[in-house]
């Protein structure tokens, strides 16, 4: 094995594990990296290549292996695990594990900004519905207008799809149910309230 490549995963609310951003960061691989894949287990320990544990496996699908650490969740390509000393292990240390990730982490967040900008689409988890569109945002929170009204949310429940497009971990009956909770983006401007929320007039005697 010359070279590995690992995907971080941002913490980000309201999204699952399976969306949060990806980004994939190559590093050279160091003397003594893992002769030979193995299947990772889910619970097993995972160690970098100077023996030193990064987290335990929680989850493997699709030729990639989720691992908890203390600092987040890591993505890695299953064909980047073999067999140390110790257990499973990647030809990376933690600290240049650690630095790719944070790079890539930055990259990822700069990468979804640039697409938080009025007018844009933002699709359900499934890519079965688009949620709503951007109307505006900033460093904090994304307004989305959506056929029930304008919704303040947070940039971190938003997310890079797989083609590129803006997504949120939702599909279009769970964020309907949030909606159903969630505060509207401003009050009604004076004198536009809906004709029903206006008491009528006494009827003379």
């Amino acid at each position: 094995m010359t070279r590995t490549s690992i995907l971080t995963i941002a913490a980000m609310a309201l999204l699952p594990a399976s969306l949060q951003a990806q980004q994939a960061a190559p590093a050279a691989a160091p003397a003594g990296a893992p002769a030979a894949a193995v299947t990772p287990t889910v619970g097993a320990s995972v160690f970098d290549s100077a023996g030193v544990e990064i987290g335990k496996v929680e989850s493997v699908a699709n030729g990639a292996v989720v691992v908890a650490s203390p600092t987040g969740k890591l993505s890695l390509p299953a064909t980047s695990i073999g067999q140390g000393t110790k257990g499973l292990a990647i030809a990376m240390t933690k600290a240049d594990l650690d630095a790719a990730a944070a790079q890539a982490k930055t990259a990822a967040t700069g990468e979804l900004t640039s697409k938080l900008v009025p007018g844009t689409p933002v699709g359900s988890v499934d890519g079965a519905a688009t949620l709503g569109t951007i109307k505006s945002a900033d460093a904090q929170f994304v307004t989305l207008t959506t056929a029930k009204g304008d919704v303040k949310l947070p940039v971190a429940g938003f997310a890079a799809g797989p083609s590129g497009n803006v997504i949120m971990g939702m599909t279009q009956a769970q964020f309907d149910t949030a909606l159903g909770g969630a505060a509207p983006a401003a009050p009604a401007a004076a004198g536009t309230a809906p004709a029903a929320a206006t008491k009528p007039a006494a009827a003379p005697r």
